[in-house]
């Protein structure tokens, strides 16, 4: 008897026992949404804090986790772009439906919103390969080089800055190895920055306004028409807010260059205003002891006021002034320094005055559609005189647009038709004056096909009334594979009318640029891939990597006659086979926490058929950036060490240059509305006078080699800003 007492009792405490830990395995039910749009977030992640039991979202945003214990339990949430969010919950729960979860947008990884397709589209709907450099990498960069965007754009994947003149600091830059004349350089919208100033632009647009820098690698014609055959890059500023802002921004480097940067916005009822203005200076510097510059002297002055005012809640207007006054002097220093002779009498001097007027007209209806119209008028004058020659003219440039945004529940459709007016004229002779006049019609919808799938097909049809028509079929495709990965792949083509400003002449100093006699426009098709992922890989670090593949090909190139060309006398001419650029670019970008990891590197095999099929001079077939970046938002603090890669480049008879690295440091540290920055640049002091004497000939009207590396070596520079609001 006992011994049946005994097995009832311990069959009783079995029960018991499996009833407890059935009873303690608790069920979580939860819908995760974008914090918000309110959206569900599908494939989201939710883990059990220190243990292995978890489980994703499925297309409604649900999760269900099953087995938890009785208790305080803590569990985290996490999905790619969102901040991960951890909460702690009470076992067993007295709430039976579903609790909703709401994440919002990482800083690292969120949203953006892109202007350039005029569709004002998230990114992540867009065909079109387009990166963004945001306002904290904008901000970042002001406070490093606070004089001109330059640096900005030269640090971005894909870019190249290259010097134009040895003496006067000019530029150009080339996106995916293809040289500055096939690119785009806008503003809000609107073609400034072209032609006689394309050797100056970069260096005289202050970065202190911006609110982003769109960048279209690739052919992006439909919407812009010629001269985007690489791409574009669109400065896109920034507008009034209820709140004022006030930047004062100071910055002394060591080798004589100061720049003052003022910036104020405010907004009140239907007025707003901003104002940008600067001045910056430079001392001539002879930092390779050749007693010619490697900086050049100048002086610098900017103005830009705009003016926003609500007519009503759906109708706005915008007007733009730009004023920009440079005088630019370099060469033997010392003719610089008045001191000169009968042996030192070389000198390079640009006087420019640049004006432009923007106007935009926006009317949104009633069912969400928009009529733009917008119109510029720009004047550039330059007056371009050394001790031998002299050239100069005045460019002016009138655009103006008409365009229709109709917005539906799966297509963002935009079309318009635009025209534009190119008026160059050479002073004391008309020899390389021209007029152009173009009027285009254009049409390019993003047409959400499915949740995964992204079409965009765009047509434009120009004609010059010089050259004809031009018609422009372009078409791009994303995927969405994955929550985490997407692909893209676009195609088109492009044109590029005949222009006498090329980094040829700026290289030989207009000595003697030859008139454009019987030349036919380029032309071009380009097709783009690229595949984009994105990931949490632990909590807190990110990965996001990019992968893009690229081919250019151009017909009926226009080229400088390489015999003339080596006596300093430029004859333009359409070579007789066609060149093409092929390569790849690889991005990464890792962030834990506060620390930031970019890895860019660009593999570039551009080939001249006309010329033995030798390499596209002055580009590195092999370029890597590596950017290591810390920011304690909470302290002020932020600091960046910076490495960039470039590869051997061929000169023009087919040489091969050295290989060279570029080091870079720099901290920033907020107290209170006061920011201070320090930088260092080209640590390693590389200088390509290091590696070889530049001039030969006559010195009082020389011939410089090829620029392919820096001249200035090692540059630091300490930014103080203001921010009084």
């Amino acid at each position: 008897m006992s011994r049946t007492k005994t097995r009832i009792s311990l069959l009783l405490v079995l029960i018991l026992t499996f009833t407890e830990i059935a009873y303690n395995q608790n069920t979580f039910k939860a819908k995760l949404m974008d914090e918000q749009t309110k959206e569900p977030l599908l494939f989201a992640n939710v883990l059990l804090s220190n243990s292995q039991t978890g489980a994703s979202t499925d297309t409604s945003g649900i999760v269900i986790i099953h087995n938890i214990p009785n208790g305080k339990q803590s569990l985290i949430f996490s999905y790619v772009g969102y901040r991960t969010k951890e909460k702690s919950f009470e076992f067993p729960l007295k709430q039976k439906e579903p609790l909703l979860i709401f994440l919002e947008k990482s800083k690292d990884l969120g949203e953006v919103i892109v202007f350039s397709t005029r569709t004002n589209n998230r990114i992540k709907e867009i065909p079109t390969r387009i990166e963004i450099l945001g306002n904290e990498e904008v901000v970042e960069e002001t406070g490093i080089n606070p004089g001109n965007i330059s640096k900005l754009l030269g640090e971005t994947s894909g870019i190249q800055v290259q010097y134009t003149s040895a003496v006067s600091g000019n530029v150009s830059f080339h996106i995916q190895g293809l040289p500055g004349k096939y690119t785009q350089l806008i503003q809000d919208g609107f073609p400034m920055y072209s032609g006689f100033s394309s050797g100056l632009s970069l260096l005289q647009i202050p970065p202190l306004n911006l609110q982003q820098v769109e960048i279209i690698k690739g052919s992006a014609s439909t919407l812009y028409g010629g001269d985007a055959i690489a791409g574009i890059v669109n400065l896109i500023s920034k507008k009034p807010k209820e709140k004022p802002e006030f930047s004062v921004l100071l910055n002394r480097n060591h080798l004589g260059g100061q720049d003052i940067s003022t910036y104020y916005s405010s907004k009140k009822d239907k007025l707003g205003i901003t104002m940008l203005a600067s001045i910056n200076t430079q001392t001539a510097k002879d930092v390779s002891n050749n007693n010619f510059s490697d900086l050049p002297q100048y002086q610098r002055a900017l103005i830009n006021p705009s003016f926003f005012y609500d007519i009503s809640d759906n109708t706005k207007l915008s007007v733009s002034l730009f004023s920009t006054f440079e005088d630019r002097i370099g060469g033997d220093m010392k003719v610089l320094k008045n001191k000169q002779d009968s042996l030192h009498l070389f000198y390079v001097q640009n006087k420019t005055k640049r004006h432009n007027g923007n106007l935009k007209f926006e009317h949104k209806t009633t069912s969400g559609n928009t009529l733009n119209i917008k119109t510029s008028i720009g004047n550039f004058n330059r007056q371009f005189k050394t001790n031998t020659n002299t050239f100069g003219g005045i460019q002016n440039n009138i655009f103006s647009e008409i365009s229709y945004f109709v917005k539906s529940k799966n297509h963002s459709w935009v079309s318009g038709i635009n025209y534009y007016g190119d008026n160059f004229n050479q002073i004391d002779t008309a020899l390389l004056s021209y007029h152009y006049q173009t009027i285009g019609l254009f049409s390019q919808d993003n047409w959400k096909i499915t949740n995964n799938i992204f079409l965009e097909p765009g047509l434009r049809y120009d004609y010059n009334l010089k050259f004809g028509g031009f018609f422009l079929p372009r078409i791009a495709v994303m995927y969405h594979i994955t929550n985490k990965l997407f692909t893209r792949l676009s195609g088109g083509l492009g044109y590029k009318l005949p222009s006498p400003f090329t980094d040829e002449a700026e290289r030989t100093r207009y000595q003697k640029v030859l008139p454009l006699d019987n030349l036919e426009p380029e032309k071009s098709i380009g097709i783009n891939l690229d595949f984009n992922f994105k990931t949490s890989l632990f909590d807190e670090l990110f990965l996001a990597f990019n992968q893009a593949f690229f081919v250019t090909k151009i017909s009926n190139p226009i080229i400088a006659n390489q015999n003339l060309l080596s006596a300093q006398i430029v004859s333009y001419e359409n070579a007789s086979a066609n060149f093409s650029s092929h390569g790849l670019n690889s991005n990464i970008r890792l962030s834990l926490d506060e620390l930031v990891l970019y890895v860019d590197y660009t593999y570039l095999n551009i080939i001249k058929k006309y010329d033995n099929n030798r390499q596209l001079e002055l580009t590195p077939r092999n370029h890597l950036t590596t950017t290591l970046a810390y920011e304690d938002e909470d302290e002020g603090w932020k600091a960046g060490l910076e490495a960039f890669y470039f590869g051997n480049q061929f000169r023009e008879d087919g040489h091969k240059t050295p290989d060279y690295w570029l080091l870079g440091a720099s901290v920033q540290k907020r107290f209170g509305y006061i920011t201070i920055a320090l930088n260092v640049e080209n640590i390693l002091d590389v200088r390509q006078t290091a590696y070889e004497n530049i001039i030969s000939g006559n010195l009082n009207n020389p011939d410089f080699n090829e620029i392919y590396a820096p001249l200035d070596g090692i540059l630091g520079n300490m930014v103080v800003k203001f921010d009084l609001y």
